[in-house]
């Protein structure tokens, strides 16, 4: 057997950590002036509007930077993400928009802090008391998990204590990292929970451009309206609402899926799982930046040089591409119970995010400009097509690009998203236009000309689901997902028992009825929506008989959706793929047998028709 792609290679996408290069701190000290509440304007020392808060002082007519003290990144609405739910992260100063936030005054000393770009407000998410959890960005509806009063700390630093939780905002775990989450903790005074207040325009030469988003900001929308509401109850900025509904004339996915009438089971596993259980799917990805030149296409061999490249990945003694041919060769010949049982190969084809540190910034921002750079969606159209004709005539699925549509669908409508894709493929995307839409229809499109009895499927990023079917809907429809042969989407890409530990943000990830409903709900509509099922991916493996140790995490969803199986046949889900998306996480080897034995009942029973 090759040996398997070094984990960096396999780790998650949709829980991966965000690794853009470093950029210089473009920061300073407020000044004393601006301190004090006072400001030179043309020479002179002149009073400024403020509002207090006990001993701090802000002026709530002007717009801040704020800078944390402990890693000197700035608060910022990542991607220029302007729907409710939308994240908040720290990034290296750049004085875009969206870096940019003012203190509405909400009474009492406390004080909403509004994105200049998107005009959402800073919120406590989901009226959380709990040590860690998010701090994302809402509608201005002044809840009291909206509202922060501020404490002084030394050097004229301040903590952000929400109203309804306590807490403090910080950036935890000690992340200096572009793209570091923001959550709530404890009030300690710790560094990370300390910010400093930088007037806008105090700080020369930054400019208002870049931010997480790109290299441009885009233009700023209108303040968004809205009431207060007429209590603090919980739940006031996050009403609740039923599952979406389908929207009016949606199609139903056909009742076949890939040569199965069937829902299907399958994962990431070592070949002695795949074969104790009749397992129809496994699945792999492709990950690494594309080949260098298109010598490495035709030599009878790899290098050893060529290791850090996927088609390399089985070693100098191979021919280039063997990693595909070798697991398509495995997957037909595949046997249960010594009976032939072959599977399919799904294959996560997962390489902007390596083409984005090709073009200097990795994830997110470095995409979309390498999608931009002739030179470099050459190269990685090039390692596609190689890919598909390694494939050749092999009955496989493909799932495109994890968490790149989403990233895309911050930025805005996806035709207005520029890609090169005409200059980049002539031949087989000449009629394409340029934009992430028109990349999207070129690796379809190149699916079905070079890999004719593979499916091809989308992934489903629509991280706002929740707050934002309708925005997903139409996001998919311009990225023209009806044109591939299914939807893939991930549905939490750790176990439950893992994200719960007071280390990794005490998270509760596990479901119940009303979760696993409300998901089915959004499945549901997106396959109707393009009339192409949806296959889950990498769902977590964890067994509630665990103990929460590495390798040996908790979870329910195995158990949720082998107890829920008519009700995922109608919500059109054609297939379900269970596996680790993280280090440490509970696998088909260490889960007690859980997958394998929920596998062979469920295919005693005769299986579940698709719908």
């Amino acid at each position: 057997m090759f040996p398997r792609p070094s984990t960096s290679s396999e780790a998650s996408p949709a829980g991966r950590a965000r690794r853009g290069r470093a950029r210089p701190r473009l920061y300073q000290r407020r000044s004393f002036w601006a301190a004090v509440g006072l400001a030179v304007v043309g020479g002179s020392v002149v009073v400024i509007n403020t509002a207090s808060a006990g001993t701090v002082s802000v002026d709530t007519g002007n717009w801040y930077v704020l800078v944390n003290h402990n890693t000197g990144q700035v608060l910022d609405d990542y991607g220029y993400g302007a729907y409710d739910g939308a994240s908040v992260v720290q990034w290296s100063r750049t004085g875009a928009a969206n870096q940019q936030w003012r203190f509405v005054d909400a009474g009492d000393g406390n004080y909403r802090l509004q994105n200049r770009f998107s005009g959402k407000v800073l919120d406590d998410y989901g009226w959380s008391t709990t040590e860690g959890a998010q701090v994302g960005q809402w509608s201005d509806l002044n809840g009291a998990n909206q509202q922060f009063h501020l404490e002084n700390s030394s050097d004229g630093y301040v903590r952000l204590i929400n109203r309804h939780s306590g807490k403090a905002v910080e950036v935890p775990l000690d992340s200096k990292a572009d793209g570091g989450r923001i959550a709530q903790y404890h009030d300690w005074n710790g560094a990370n929970q300390q910010w400093q207040l930088v007037p806008v325009g105090s700080i020369s030469g930054t400019g208002n451009t870049g931010g997480s988003g790109s290299s441009a900001a885009p233009a700023q929308p209108a303040t968004p309206g809205g009431t207060a509401p007429t209590s603090q109850a919980p739940g006031a900025s996050h009403p609740t609402s039923a599952p979406p509904v389908a929207p009016a004339g949606g199609n139903n996915p056909a009742k076949s899926f890939l040569g199965s009438n069937k829902v299907l089971i399958g994962g990431s596993m070592s070949d002695a799982s795949a074969s104790a259980a009749p397992f129809d799917v496994q699945y792999a990805y492709v990950h690494s930046q594309p080949a260098p030149s298109s010598d490495y296409y035709t030599a009878a061999r790899c290098q050893d040089a060529w290791s850090g490249w996927w088609g390399c990945w089985t070693g100098s003694t191979t021919a280039p591409g063997t990693y595909v041919t070798y697991r398509d060769a495995k997957a037909a010949q595949a046997t249960y119970q010594g009976k032939p049982r072959p599977q399919k190969q799904l294959w996560t084809w997962y390489s902007l995010r390596d083409l984005g540190d090709a073009a200097g910034q990795g994830d997110g921002p470095g995409e979309v400009q390498a999608i931009n750079r002739t030179d470099l969606l050459t190269r990685y159209l090039n390692d596609y097509r190689f890919f598909l004709q390694k494939i050749g005539t092999s009955h496989d699925m493909i799932d495109l690009e994890p968490d790149f549509w989403g990233y895309v669908r911050s930025l805005g409508n996806p035709h207005q998203v520029a890609a090169q894709v005409k200059a980049a493929n002539p031949t087989d995307c000449g009629s394409q236009e340029n934009s992430a839409s028109g990349l999207a229809q070129c690796l379809i499109a190149m699916g079905h000309k070079y890999a004719p009895n593979t499916g091809v499927g989308m992934h489903l990023s629509c991280f706002d689901w929740q707050q934002n079917t309708p925005q997903c809907v139409k996001d998919y429809a311009d990225l023209g997902a009806k044109n591939a042969d299914f939807l893939v989407t991930d549905v939490t890409d750790r176990d439950a028992g893992w994200y719960a530990l007071p280390a990794h943000g005490s998270k509760d990830t596990y479901w119940n009825d009303q979760k696993g409903f409300a998901a089915l709900g959004f499945y549901k509509t997106m396959a109707e929506s393009v009339g192409k099922p949806v296959v889950l991916w990498q769902v977590p493996v964890g067994n509630m008989a665990q103990n929460n140790t590495p390798n040996h995490y908790k979870d329910d969803k195995v158990d949720w959706f082998f107890s829920h199986l008519d009700q995922v046949a109608n919500a059109h889900v054609g297939g379900i793929l269970f596996g680790a998306g993280w280090q440490e996480q509970t696998t088909p080897e260490t889960d007690g047998g859980n997958l394998i034995n929920k596998t062979i009942a469920y295919r005693n029973s005769g299986g579940t028709p698709l719908k």
